[in-house]
């Protein structure tokens, strides 16, 4: 029996490294922590593009052995960093692929090559540094980025980084650094930064995610856009327990529990904090983080608050239509936040109806009484559920008064039956609303007609019936503008009380045919409401 053993070749072992790092920029973030880790109080960045020279420079402890530093997969570091940061001594190789000459400068040391001469193993020369003083530096030449790429770059992971990050002289912004004036709280995780909890500002549900000062996650793609940065949680996690992907440390470990289980430390210390806070605000102040609550779970913090947000209520100010999108709005948010005693002493309703498909009673039926409507969005153990009068629980009917007739209207895009009365009742329960000034469309599932009382000529009910839109969701306009002026003269034509006055208020202008100027003429209209002969009186 043969034993085997697995065996490495060197050579090809490290030229296939140069594949497993993500970009030829991982070197600066490579270079950035060990300046951290070397405990410098900055790291200085000098980059030339016309002579592609890349110079980083820290004042932190040194390099104990270049050796170390040329050794593959041996970290130098010391006890407490091997402990808790867990280096790869893979860091150093992202520089030696991404130039091709080097010059490192230390306390143990100089060391002035080709990369290719230690790529390939060939022995280099370490000099010694009888005078250091106190920077190491390291000078890349052959450097194929160009400075905005660079600026780019290091501007993104300096974001959290613990150590100044200087780039041409220019201090780069490290405004979720943990020494940034943030207000970071100590978790599970590490320490967090809980965005927009001191002033009501909308949702912040996005967040950024550190590990030893640099980014491995964001759950917002966009991670650049001002908004973006401003309006995230920041967390920066405990090296200890959480472990970044080799060799480039830009990605988590189980990136998906990880995130999971940020998101529950980012609910509970939220949760933590708005109960506090709750107990400090008056109630008209609280609900304004209503989206922030709403967003994380937490909206049974509001179950006992007497005061509703303005976001769980609709009133309706205009004619209810079929589609917001292509018509006005006809719902909006009250002006305040409404307390408990001012809902009691009014009526809030919940209807739901596709207007299309339902009809606009109940819509008109709440418009016409002035009742709020509830939006939704409230946990089901808050106290409004109990006031909220759901009317499709309650049967629904319709009474015309002083019905004269029915009519088809046929336009261009919309057929529909039509019933002309003085006016209409909608009874819903025991309460009744009499309209005598806005038309009624019954909807495509109950009778499909329209009630017109006479005061309503407008043919905005056609904006109850559709939306308009062909095949491809196009809005066809001019096919609605003739529909509305037909109906509009259809319903004069079925509601004027004299034929003649209803030809009249039918006729168009003649201002452009003088021909016509004090003439009379005999018109004679046929049963099937076609012009069947005119002649000159």
């Amino acid at each position: 029996m043969n034993k085997i053993a697995m065996k490495v070749n060197q050579a090809n072992l490290v030229k296939s490294l140069k594949y497993s790092f993500t970009n030829k920029t991982n070197v600066l973030n490579e270079l950035m922590q060990n300046a951290r880790r070397a405990k410098a109080t900055q790291v200085v960045f000098e980059f030339a593009p016309e002579t592609q020279i890349l110079r980083v420079t820290d004042d932190g402890c040194g390099i104990d052995s270049i050796a170390t530093l040329l050794t593959v997969a041996e970290s130098g570091w010391d006890a407490e960093v091997m402990a808790i940061e867990n280096p790869f001594g893979l860091g150093f190789l992202s520089a030696l692929f991404a130039c091709s000459h080097i010059t490192v400068v230390s306390k143990s040391g100089s060391l002035c090559c080709a990369t290719a001469d230690i790529l390939s193993f060939k022995p280099v020369a370490v000099k010694p540094v009888l005078d250091w003083d106190g920077m190491t530096t390291i000078t890349l030449t052959g450097v194929e980025l160009e400075l905005e790429r660079i600026d780019s770059i290091l501007q993104n992971v300096a974001r959290g980084f613990p150590v100044p990050v200087i780039l041409n002289g220019k201090v780069l912004d490290r405004k979720h650094a943990l020494d940034s004036g943030l207000m970071f709280i100590d978790t599970a995780i590490g320490s967090v930064y809980l965005s927009g909890v001191d002033r009501p500002d909308g949702v912040h549900n996005e967040f950024e995610v550190y590990l030893q000062g640099l980014p491995v996650y964001s759950s917002y793609s966009y991670c650049q856009h001002w908004f973006s940065t401003r309006h995230r949680h920041v967390i920066h996690l405990d090296s200890a327990r959480f472990y970044a992907r080799l060799p480039d440390r830009d990605k988590l470990i189980d990136e998906i529990d990880v995130v999971a289980r940020i998101k529950a430390i980012l609910t509970a210390e939220l949760e933590r904090h708005f109960v506090d806070l709750k107990a400090k605000l008056p109630a008209e102040d609280f609900i304004l983080f209503y989206e922030m609550l709403r967003h994380w779970h937490l909206l049974a913090l509001l179950n006992d608050v007497p005061v509703v947000p303005r976001e769980a209520l609709l009133t309706i100010n205009d004619y209810p239509v079929c589609n917001t999108e292509i018509y006005t709005d006809f719902v909006s948010m009250p002006d305040n936040a409404m307390t408990r005693a001012e809902i009691e002493a009014g009526e809030v309703v919940s209807m739901g109806d596709d207007i299309a498909t339902d009809g606009a009673a109940r819509n008109l039926f709440a418009w016409k009484r002035g009742s709020l409507v509830y939006n939704g969005g409230l946990d089901s153990g808050h106290w409004i559920h109990a006031l909220v009068r759901n009317l499709k629980d309650e049967p629904l009917s319709l009474e015309l008064v002083d019905e004269t007739h029915a009519a088809q209207f046929q336009g261009d895009w919309v057929w529909v039956g039509v019933r002309f009365c003085e006016a209409y009742r909608i009874r819903i329960g025991d309460d009744c609303v009499e309209i005598s000034d806005d038309a009624c469309y019954l909807g495509s599932e109950n009778e499909e007609t329209v009630i017109v009382p006479k005061s309503d000529a407008s043919g905005y009910v056609l904006k109850q019936i559709s939306t308009y839109r062909n095949e491809h969701d196009d809005f066809q306009e001019s096919a609605h503008e003739a529909d509305m002026a037909a109906f509009a003269s259809f319903v004069v034509a079925n509601t004027a009380n004299d034929p003649a006055d209803a030809l009249q208020r039918l006729l168009p202008v003649f201002a452009g045919c003088p021909s016509l100027y004090d003439k009379s003429f005999v018109v004679n209209i046929n049963a099937e409401g076609h012009v069947a002969s005119v002649v000159a009186a």
